[in-house]
């Protein structure tokens, strides 16, 4: 079940549940660390939510580089994932965000990616002509 199931849309899932249903501001500092530097690192709520989209991407990617059957039903939720971030981004307040337009551009990037990979491995696969 999970090998055909979109993972960017963790990431979308976690924007919704902490800035649309907890309200938690994307300004909102999570913890400070002091670096070496003597400069203080403080991640908002917003850069952390896109460091995890990003992570969820990487893994999203690499599930789009294997070449299962399943992977068509995969790119076409990821599809699906991706119309649903456009409008939400364009219909609902919570999301029209420069937070999540950048999720929804990694969501387009996930598409793209899969097809492209997809069509890559099948045109690699592809053998014409006699074989030694």
């Amino acid at each position: 079940m999970m090998r055909f199931f979109p993972f960017m849309a963790f990431a979308v899932l976690a924007y919704g549940v902490v800035v649309a249903v907890m309200g938690i501001p994307l300004e909102r500092v999570l913890f400070s660390i002091g670096l070496p530097s003597g400069a203080s690192f403080a991640p908002t709520t917003g850069e952390t939510l896109l460091a995890v989209a990003i992570l969820v991407l990487f893994f999203e990617i690499m599930n789009a580089a294997s070449a299962r059957s399943s992977s068509i039903l995969n790119h076409g939720l990821s599809l699906l994932v991706f119309v649903g971030c456009g409008l939400a981004f364009l219909l609902l307040p919570a999301f029209g965000t420069g937070t999540f337009l950048v999720i929804t551009v990694m969501s387009l990037i996930d598409v793209v990616a899969g097809y492209s990979i997809s069509i890559l491995t099948a045109r690699r696969d592809l053998t014409v002509g006699p074989q030694d």
